[in-house]
């Protein structure tokens, strides 16, 4: 079955997305305005994305509103490249970074590259971290589930120090939308904060942007995103920034907050646990006797696709209901309504028991969320080993296994 035959079958099935991108298979937000035919190159009237001087020097310009006092890139690689040419940027001036233990890999790849070595701390410890003028704190906000915490006084903490804050901020794009969402890291003069417009807008996969707060900052990080990011940009994704921006700035909040009870209810009704993360947007799903895993396998036969499961639950990125919206929302509720667990006896057996005590040669990431659990050059235990065959069994897509599996058992 060819790529277009199964997003068809997909789409027959009327497939229910919750799950990113934030317009919901385009029933969210303005997409529809977006043609094909705009697919174009930089031509002349439609200027350099690398150099922007004119209209896409205009979007920049708009998307910097969003926070008085920062300079905006719009990306079209996701934030990744955001990750690499900011850290890039800051490591130009700065040499120590201090991550915390659930940063991205696009992070750990960013390390990598620099050839550096980080200091990796708990977030509790980071009041408590006595960094310098050559700091780099990298900090994730929010967590992929939603959880937030006092980054101001993060923020505080590490700049009354000298120190530089680089805050991955690709699930929070939407904080600040309305009074009753979290507040974005850049209230608080985080140094650069990257966003994934696509996770929390109603924007195409990819479609992300950059804030930088200080000018000089943001001209080496455009030497690095002139580097790291494609010379042939999408005007599809640019122009899908320029939509979810749009909305961000016009979105009230009502109607989602009715949806979200309706939905909220409905799960309760079927016997689902539902817990509520700081962010509005995202509910973490568990039923009481049956593992995530087989939550989530219930829900997906039923034609409803989730974000991520993990121990803690099923994760669901809710859509930004608003009038006008398209989102299936009579058909989510009727297939809640029908949504019926039954634990099933998994037998597969999966020995992985060679590579106790090997090093691993890439990062082992099981994706989602893209955190890595071992990283490349660890020595892997048999812990390790016990919780990636947990991870194998339950049928979590895991990066970086296979290599490392083929290095000691292929030689």
């Amino acid at each position: 079955m060819g790529l277009l035959e199964k997003l068809n079958e997909l789409k027959s099935a009327h497939a229910i997305s919750m799950h990113v991108p934030g317009h919901k298979s385009k029933t969210i937000g303005n997409l529809n305005d977006i043609e094909i035919s705009f697919d174009m190159t930089e031509i002349p009237e439609l200027d350099n994305l690398h150099e922007p001087t004119e209209i896409l020097s205009e979007l920049n310009e708009r998307l910097a509103k969003k926070h008085e006092g920062y300079h905006a890139q719009a990306l079209v690689n996701g934030s990744t490249t955001g990750v690499l040419s900011g850290l890039h940027a800051l490591y130009d001036e700065s040499k120590t970074i201090y991550i915390v233990d659930d940063a991205h890999k696009s992070v750990h790849h960013a390390i990598e590259l620099l050839n550096a070595v980080p200091k990796t701390i708990k977030i509790s410890e980071i009041l408590e971290t006595p960094f310098d003028e050559k700091s780099i704190v990298v900090l994730t906000y929010p967590t992929y589930h939603g959880d937030v915490y006092d980054i101001e006084k993060m923020i505080s903490h590490a700049h009354s120090k000298g120190g530089k804050v680089f805050v991955d901020e690709a699930h929070g794009a939407h904080f600040d939308i309305t009074e009753n969402f979290p507040k974005s890291s850049m209230n608080f003069g985080a140094d650069i904060v990257v966003q994934s417009y696509h996770k929390g807008l109603p924007s195409l996969t990819g479609a992300s942007v950059v804030f930088v707060k200080d000018k000089h900052t943001m001209r080496r990080v455009m030497k690095y995103i002139d580097i790291f990011e494609t010379s042939s940009p999408s005007y599809l994704s640019l122009l899908s920034i320029e939509s979810g921006h749009a909305f961000y700035e016009e979105f009230d909040d009502e109607v989602f907050f009715l949806m979200r009870k309706s939905v909220k209810n409905a799960l309760e009704d079927n016997n689902i646990t539902v817990e509520e993360s700081n962010d509005p947007a995202k509910f973490i799903l568990n039923i009481k006797n049956h593992s995530p895993y087989t939550l989530e396998k219930a829900f997906r036969k039923h034609n409803i696709y989730s974000e991520m499961v993990t121990d803690r639950g099923v994760l669901w990125c809710l859509p930004l209901w608003h009038d006008g919206d398209t989102f299936p929302f009579d058909l989510l509720l009727e297939r809640i309504s029908m949504v019926e667990v039954k634990e099933e006896q998994n037998t597969k057996t999966i020995d992985l028991s060679v590579l106790i005590g090997k090093k691993a040669v890439r990062n082992i990431v099981p994706y989602p969320p893209g955190v890595p659990i071992i990283k490349s050059g660890d020595l892997i235990t048999e812990r390790d080993v016990t919780e990636i065959m947990q991870l194998r069994i339950n049928n979590v897509k895991i990066e970086g296994l296979e290599d490392t599996l083929d290095y000691y058992t292929e030689r």
